[in-house]
């Protein structure tokens, strides 16, 4: 036994040391650029790992960059005329979502999120990108129920008005709902309070729940619509002092995979996308286990993929039809991912570890 659990370690070890060499030729998405499932290496930009981390580079190579780093004719054919509801969409990957969806000509889209200003912003931007956009802003704060059923019901209404003069929300149809809001977690399971399990789990999962049960009866309808939800990489890992965040990441996961078997029948697809780190605020405002906010940007989000790279990707990947990706995610967290399934026991080993030195740090 110990054998083979030896020889599945070297062969993840040696299948991601080619997939890494892979990637200096721009091959793959790494967590410094983004590609598309439909486009060759030829189309990627040859200076993509220097892009982020050299700032001479990133200024030489900026023109080069901005001119490679879109989205595909298929992601414009695919979103193109759709109606769109995007949570979390007043910043970070939310935003960058909706500014290459609306280089989509896509009919209208509802920005959801708890800041007001920075929403009517994003609404601006989208128009300046395509004038014949209809926007809509709709504030919502997804840790509260009643905030959630209220945008649900007013983003149908805005829609229906589009649409119908009698208003019916029966006559309204979102095309795409798009589960982006979200937050973070820090802090060891003996630390963190059961209000903040369940205020991470409405936010990260429920409040999704919430809008695709108010939403996907009029797809069904229309036997047409696709669900796109961002998860992480912790919800296919759990790793030491996410223990809120990782439950609801991978409630997120289950739910989407047993979501994806009911619908497809009904011409509705189910994405699940699983970033890395991205260059956000997450870490900002992530949960202590308190309930208080971490406040401060986490050398790995810093350090992360640009939310830009990240909606590209995801896009374009959706565009093609899949239906579970990774993005962004950096070697260590691939080779992690490959052990779950070849080597668990050496992957928990490696997570204790982790949370150990993590201690000897605090202490």
């Amino acid at each position: 036994m110990n054998s083979f659990r030896q020889s599945a370690i070297l062969f993840v070890i040696s299948s991601f040391l080619l997939l890494h060499q892979l990637q200096s030729t721009s091959a793959f998405l790494t967590t410094t650029t983004a590609t598309s499932w439909s486009r060759s290496s030829s189309s990627q930009p040859s200076s993509s790992f220097v892009w982020i981390r050299n700032e001479r580079a990133e200024v030489r190579n900026q023109a080069n960059y901005d001119a490679m780093m879109r989205i595909s004719e298929q992601t414009q054919q695919t979103f193109q005329g759709k109606t769109i509801l995007l949570t979390g969409a007043s910043g970070g990957l939310g935003k960058e979502i909706a500014l290459q969806l609306a280089q989509c000509n896509i009919y209208q889209i509802v920005l959801s999120g708890r800041n007001e200003d920075a929403l009517e912003m994003v609404a601006k931007e989208c128009q300046e990108l395509c004038p014949t956009i209809r926007t809509h802003v709709i504030t919502c704060d997804l840790s509260d129920k009643a905030s959630v059923q209220q945008l649900a019901e007013q983003a149908l209404k805005v829609c229906a008005e589009q649409l119908s003069d009698d208003k019916n929300t029966n006559n309204a149809i979102i095309d795409v709902l798009i589960n982006n809001g979200g937050v973070s977690s820090r802090g060891n399971f003996v630390d963190t309070s059961l209000e903040v399990d369940e205020k991470v789990m409405q936010i990260n999962f429920l409040s999704g729940v919430a809008l695709a049960k108010a939403v996907v009866p009029n797809m069904v309808t229309k036997q047409t619509g696709k669900i796109i939800w961002i998860s992480s990489i912790q919800g296919l890992i759990g790793i030491p002092s996410r223990t809120s965040y990782a439950a609801s990441k991978f409630a997120v996961e289950g739910y989407c995979q047993s979501l994806r078997a009911e619908l497809a029948s009904s011409g509705i697809s189910v994405h699940v996308v699983s970033p890395g780190y991205i260059k956000t605020n997450l870490s900002r405002s992530a949960f202590r286990g308190d309930g208080t906010a971490h406040g401060k940007l986490d050398e790995t989000t810093a350090n992360g993929t640009p939310p830009k790279d990240v909606a590209i990707a995801l896009l374009d990947a959706i565009s093609y039809g899949k239906s579970e990706l990774v993005v962004a995610a950096t070697l260590k967290a691939r080779i992690a991912l490959w052990l779950r399934f070849l080597a668990p026991t050496q992957l928990q080993k490696l997570l204790v570890k982790q949370f150990e030195k993590s201690k000897s740090k605090v202490d």
